[in-house]
């Protein structure tokens, strides 16, 4: 697809969103900059854009290839996709496979502890307020989404989290958990934003070690992510 970039739409901790010369599409450009610790530090990562783009690509394809509708539409170049241009909702959908970050500190649960079921859970999106968990009746009230809608992330995250698990565990991998989120193209929700490490805890499977170095140290950020894209690329 020939498009050409034009200005800057939005940036957020992990990538910038510009506009094209085509107003349904915009690109999507993972940097190297990484902001950790809920954008309390900021660290770059060498060939970190150009990874994690590899990465939510093939995700993003996996989805598509199940029949769950997204923004990806292709590859643009090393660290950057393109994607159809969403009216993003302000929710983010959290699925909990086991414990940990956030939930396991909040409710004192052991760690690495596999959880009996999934857990779905909700986040406004909003920087100033640090992203605050919330329940359905919150989103309703606040016009954050409809009925249906919410009704339809549900599904679709636990239909992600089905393909995410039987994909993952072929490479060894364990899907501790994810953020997701969605947005509208012409009505219809779509799985937006990114489906990469930047929004997951994968865990190598005999060890529990986190599959990323948490942005304490680059070179072992570099390394784990290779892995994971080898991992989930190997025949």
């Amino acid at each position: 697809m020939q498009l050409e970039k034009c200005s800057l739409i939005s940036e957020g901790k992990t990538k910038r969103l510009w506009s094209t010369d085509d107003p349904r599409f915009a690109i999507a450009e993972f940097y190297d900059d990484g902001l950790m610790y809920h954008g309390k530090r900021k660290l770059y990562f060498d060939g970190k854009g150009a990874l994690t783009n590899d990465i939510n690509a093939i995700l993003m394809q996996v989805l598509e290839d199940n029949n769950i509708h997204t923004a990806f539409v292709e590859k643009y170049s090393a660290n950057s996709i393109v994607v159809k241009l969403a009216e993003m909702l302000p929710i983010e959908v959290v699925v909990r496979n086991y414990s940990a970050g956030a939930m396991q500190q909040r409710l004192g649960l052991e760690y690495h502890k596999k959880l009996k079921s999934p857990v779905l859970e909700f986040c406004y999106k909003n920087d100033e307020l640090g992203d605050p968990v919330i329940n359905e009746y919150h989103a309703y009230a606040m016009e954050l989404c409809t009925q249906e809608e919410m009704s339809e992330m549900c599904y679709n995250a636990m239909r992600i989290n089905k393909v995410l698990t039987d994909l993952m565990r072929d490479a060894d991998i364990i899907v501790a958990d994810f953020k997701v989120e969605f947005g509208r193209v012409n009505k219809r929700l779509v799985v937006a934003d990114e489906i990469s490490p930047n929004v997951a805890r994968f865990w190598d499977k005999t060890t529990l070690r986190r599959l990323d170095d948490d942005g304490k140290n680059p070179a072992a950020e570099y390394s784990r992510l290779l892995d994971i894209l080898r991992r989930i690329t190997a025949d």
